[in-house]
């Protein structure tokens, strides 16, 4: 399984990994590595697609429907484990609240104190 620094390193962007020092998570990783295993299909489709005749242009659609639809479930799967993994952190973070208001508003205000001088320097 590759990692962003293997991903960066095989890019050719002169060694520096740390720009992106935190791994992505094994879903992400295989996500991508998935979506670029379908753009790289539909290409060959494509380039393909022109010497065909009609009956293998049949095939070809059918073959680019079927990564389609294997995409499309592959991305709906990851959608709805976002929304579980969202719900869940929303949820702890309203028992963190609820459990120690004070806190929650002297980090908020931290925060904002923060931002405030960040955009006061611009």
């Amino acid at each position: 399984m590759e990692t962003n620094a293997q991903l960066l390193s095989s890019r050719g962007n002169g060694g520096h990994v740390a720009e992106m020092a935190k791994p992505l998570s094994p879903d992400l990783e295989q996500l991508t590595r998935d979506f670029r295993m379908f753009v790289s299909d539909c290409e060959v489709l494509l380039k393909n697609a022109a010497t065909l005749s009609g009956s293998g242009a049949t095939v070809a659609r059918a073959q680019l429907s079927e990564k389609m639809s294997t995409a499309k479930i592959r991305l709906d799967a990851m959608r709805v484990q976002a929304n579980d993994r969202a719900a869940r952190t929303r949820a702890a973070t309203e028992e963190y609240v609820r459990h120690d208001p004070m806190k929650a508003i002297g980090y908020a205000a931290a925060a904002g104190i923060v931002l405030g001088l960040l955009m006061s320097r611009r």
